[in-house]
């Protein structure tokens, strides 16, 4: 009896551990708070095109459910970045005919040698994933950088696993954690010299007791730009994150936004995209039960006491 308890004891302490090796082993955590907390989020969301020359006064309505929506990758990149190119290269292999949407953050802040990028598109990257670049890197604007489904970030050009390749086909593989439920809806209205969001995240929900936060967002990407004065040699960049509008949802989890028709780069070739973060509340929970750690040391130190035996006088 005490042998099997002894097993079951080292099991209780070992599982765990195997389980987070086995979850971590090809990507890093992508998010974290500023005292370098981990968060349990993630991001969803869907893409659409809009061609800024032949939607004058048209509306379009797009709904999706989250089951529907791509597995999206958010890249950091420079257009003097050679490996970027690489590892691009890597991750359109791992991609193959997958649903997957790419949008490609580019080096704004300081940076003469990338036209591409702005402001909105520096903080939102380094608010949502900084932390995270900065753990693994030293600095919060690293490229490349990647992150799938808001969740699994892959930094840099060195592999967790035995290759790049591995990493990619197993972080694309996962998909979402599956917490959230529910559908997106976005509706389009372009003018002569605006173009106009309605969005609705009402019916979004993660399906447990546990608070949580959603955060909404319109991003405008170019889907080709020509830029031949690049130093990495691809010329032509595509997924080109031009801005990134943060939508109010303090008080309402639906709105209206109208902004003035972006200035693209080169022709009329638009993407938009709504994206949702969501954050689990981490914050101690009030149910009277112990943590499942606690749970896991009391049980190894009973088991413990009762395998050691009592001591001889």
């Amino acid at each position: 009896m005490r042998v099997i308890l002894a097993v079951l004891m080292a099991t209780v302490i070992i599982l765990p551990l195997q389980v987070s090796a086995a979850t971590e082993q090809f990507w890093d955590h992508a998010r974290y708070d500023s005292d370098g907390v981990q968060e349990d989020g993630g991001t969803i969301g869907f893409t659409t095109h809009w061609n800024l020359s032949s939607n004058n006064e048209t509306r379009e309505n797009y709904s999706y459910s989250v089951d529907e929506m791509p597995i999206l990758v958010e890249i950091y990149t420079a257009t003097w970045c050679t490996n970027c190119v690489t590892t691009q290269g890597i991750m359109n292999d791992a991609i193959g005919d997958s649903n997957v949407e790419i949008i490609h953050y580019h080096r704004h802040w300081f940076e003469p040698r990338d036209p591409f990028g702005s402001n909105s598109t520096e903080e939102r990257w380094t608010n949502t994933y900084g932390h995270a670049v900065t753990l693994n890197g030293g600095a919060p604007r690293l490229a490349p950088t990647k992150v799938v489904d808001g969740e699994r970030m892959h930094y840099g050009s060195r592999a967790n696993s035995d290759s790049l390749m591995d990493d990619y086909t197993a972080s694309l593989s996962k998909g979402p954690n599956g917490l959230l439920n529910g559908n997106i809806s976005l509706n389009l209205h372009q003018t002569e010299d605006f173009i106009s969001f309605d969005w609705d995240i009402s019916s979004l929900a993660i399906a447990t007791q546990e608070k949580y936060a959603l955060e909404p967002w319109i991003l405008l990407i170019e889907e080709e730009a020509y830029f031949p004065d690049g130093s990495n040699g691809l010329e032509t960049y595509e997924h080109v994150l031009l801005e990134a509008l943060s939508l109010d949802s303090s008080e309402y989890s639906s709105g209206a936004l109208e902004v003035p028709l972006p200035s693209l780069w080169d022709g009329d070739d638009l993407k938009v995209a709504i994206l949702v973060d969501w954050i689990v509340d981490s914050s101690p929970s009030e149910s009277p039960l112990p943590p499942p750690s606690i749970v896991y040391l009391l049980t190894s130190l009973v088991a413990m006491a009762y395998v050691r035996g009592p001591r001889l006088s």
